[in-house]
């Protein structure tokens, strides 16, 4: 049997990740999302829910007995090592789970969407890596369409990520998702990769 192969998929935050992995997934492709893990691992039934707990207490929760992520994120947001605390959490977990889905397809290839592909390093152990991209107007424009947020919000999130340049260097395609572009468009883009992804 043929190892698949895995296609790390990334982009900063609002350039186009979910719409190009919804584009994948349309064409039949697993796709196996690292945010959506992350989701699993710190809901109370999931692996890194206690450890989470016994770290940053229940002051944390929400009133039915959930992670508050607004919290959290206010608690990460401005104090460097909190964030690497809860990484060091969450991130092997995440990771874990990732592979164990991984070595259970059979598919020629799968995509792995990982927002932190390269903040990671988890780029390296990819076959291959995509990169959807924008210019940072596109996604601070995004962000506070989306969100709600104010532009000083946006941009401080922004300086929290890899750089454009970070990411450009480890990709091996590219996939452009400014303002003008069509949803055809990305699907056509999407469908070339795919048979592309399909034949090598």
């Amino acid at each position: 049997m043929t190892k698949c192969k895995k296609i790390g998929l990334t982009g900063g935050i609002a350039s186009g990740k979910t719409t190009v992995s919804d584009c994948f997934k349309k064409l039949g492709t697993q796709v196996i999302d690292a945010d959506i893990i992350s989701h699993e691992v710190t809901e109370p039934s999931g692996s890194a829910f206690e450890e989470i707990l016994s770290e940053f207490g229940s002051e944390i929760l929400d009133e039915k007995g959930l992670i508050n992520r607004k919290k959290m994120r206010a608690i990460i947001f401005n104090d460097p090592s909190q964030k690497k605390i809860l990484e060091n959490i969450i991130h092997p977990k995440v990771r874990d789970e990732m592979f164990q889905r991984i070595n259970k397809s059979d598919d020629h290839y799968l995509i792995v969407s990982v927002p932190l592909l390269v903040e990671t390093g988890m780029h390296q152990i990819m076959d291959r890596n995509l990169l959807v991209d924008c210019s940072e107007d596109t996604q601070i424009e995004r962000l506070m369409h989306r969100d709600k947020i104010t532009l000083n919000e946006a941009k401080a999130i922004l300086k929290n990520q890899a750089s454009r340049s970070d990411r450009k260097k480890i990709a091996d395609d590219l996939i452009v998702n400014e303002k003008n572009v069509t949803l055809i468009e990305l699907e056509n883009e999407v469908l070339e990769l795919h048979k592309y992804y399909l034949k090598h």
